[in-house]
């Protein structure tokens, strides 16, 4: 514990300032989100149409992240934090007054495109101000901040979602908002001096400087380029859980009133489990090597969604009661929460790690392209099978899919160590050449 207490005190400012925003930000969030598509499946004609707001979201990321990371790299993180946390509060607002499937198409996309600036640019600038080695406790504390949101909001939002659904986009807007005020009082720029001089004085213009864009990156860069194929699995199942999981409770639990639906009180204990033991988990995770923690964490994941997608037809078929369903379902969702917690931040640390120093923005953005591919071919996937009550079926396949994916992300983490290993054995031979003549 002491040492989690020093660890804790040795972070940036920076870091502190995002966790106390992202906490904030994830209480209004995780608000709205339980209830979003079932919010939005009364008022649309078919469950795929849910689908398909939900999928232009990330389809709307391609572009500002493609951007994003850029931008983060030649103008500075901070200015596209702003941007963004602005952009969403308004497109929060936008819910609130509009309200029919081409309204929330559109809305969507603009909320993708706004989100997909943030990321980068908050990601470079946690990588600037951390050294590689507390890269994964800081991501961790940031995830810890966020979940704690995902503890108290989706409680909040039960309470309130009686009364009003527009009281609570009208909360999420004025985080969003209170969010930007922290960046822009608090935060410091980070961009690494020496790149922020090469922009002033105008460098980049010339061939030699130019800063590739995200796609030459993911071209170039071979590990690159298969960590984020990988990774698409993991997103699309992340969409899943947030966002069509109560769906498929409320198609295999018919008996269960809306207030009963086991995914809010999942969701809370999730956010809470993150909120007490993330830390420790990164701690844990950042003493071993990235291949092996991203594999054990991809098997629990994968184990825990095929869990969610099998048990409900059997918990009906028997009768069981409430309780029991909503117990089994917590202990099968910390098991999917452990596996999140190993995960997710050492997917950050990985790419933090690969990426050189003044191209940061631009490998978490490009490494963001998971998100969205995950995020459109989800949601459509998830709503068609949805349709045909088929919710097993879609867990089944992402379940299978993390599995495969942690193995992959074995081979990618043995792969780097080969490569370093080899240019290592190559500079002694090169050496002992220069030596001996």
């Amino acid at each position: 514990m002491r040492e989690t207490w020093r660890a804790y005190r040795e972070m940036d400012r920076n870091v502190w300032i995002r966790f106390i925003g992202e906490s904030i930000n994830g209480i209004a969030f995780m608000m709205l989100l339980p209830f979003l598509a079932l919010y939005l499946k009364d008022r649309v004609d078919y469950i795929w149409q849910v689908g398909i707001v939900m999928a232009v979201s990330p389809l709307a990321s391609v572009v500002g992240t493609m951007i994003g990371g850029r931008l983060a790299d030649i103008y500075g993180r901070k200015p596209l934090m702003v941007v963004s946390m602005i952009g969403n509060a308004f497109v929060m607002l936008g819910f609130v007054w509009l309200d029919d499937f081409w309204s929330f198409v559109f809305l969507s996309l603009l909320l993708g495109f706004f989100n997909s600036l943030f990321h980068p640019a908050a990601s470079a600038m946690v990588a600037d101000v951390t050294e590689e080695k507390k890269r994964t406790e800081a991501f961790g504390l940031l995830r810890m901040g966020h979940n704690i949101g995902a503890a108290i909001g989706p409680i909040l939002g039960a309470s309130i979602v009686v009364f009003s659904k527009s009281i609570i986009f009208m909360i999420s807007a004025s985080t969003m908002f209170i969010y930007a005020l922290l960046v822009i009082i608090w935060i410091r720029e980070t961009l690494p001096k020496k790149e922020r001089k090469k922009t002033e004085q105008g460098l980049n213009d010339h061939k030699e400087e130019r800063l590739p864009s995200p796609f030459e990156v993911i071209l170039k860069d071979k590990i690159l380029f298969v960590f984020i194929i990988t990774g698409v699995v993991i997103s699309m199942s992340f969409t899943q859980t947030e966002g069509m999981l109560p769906v498929h409770f409320d198609q295999t639990l018919p008996h269960l009133t809306d207030a009963q639906n086991p995914y809010t009180y999942m969701l809370a204990f999730n956010g809470l489990l993150v909120v007490l033991f993330q830390f420790a988990v990164a701690r844990w995770a950042g003493e071993r090597k990235i291949g092996q923690v991203m594999l054990y964490g991809c098997i629990l994941f994968g184990l825990g969604l095929l869990a969610v997608g099998w048990l409900p037809q059997i918990f009906f078929m028997a009768k069981a009661d409430y309780w029991a369903i909503l117990s089994i379902f917590l202990v099968i969702y910390a098991i999917y929460t452990l596996g999140e917690m190993l995960m997710s931040p050492v997917q950050m640390t990985f790419v933090a790690n690969i990426a050189p120093e003044h191209l940061r923005g631009t490998y978490m953005g490009a490494a963001g392209l998971q998100w969205i591919l995950g995020g459109v071919t989800g949601p459509i996937l998830g709503g068609y099978l949805l349709d045909y009550q088929l919710g097993n079926v879609l867990f089944s396949i992402l379940g299978i899919g993390c599995v495969i994916a942690g193995i992959i992300y074995l081979s990618l983490d043995r792969w780097i160590l080969e490569d370093e290993e080899n240019r290592h054995n190559a500079k002694i031979k090169s050496e002992e050449l220069v030596s001996s003549e």
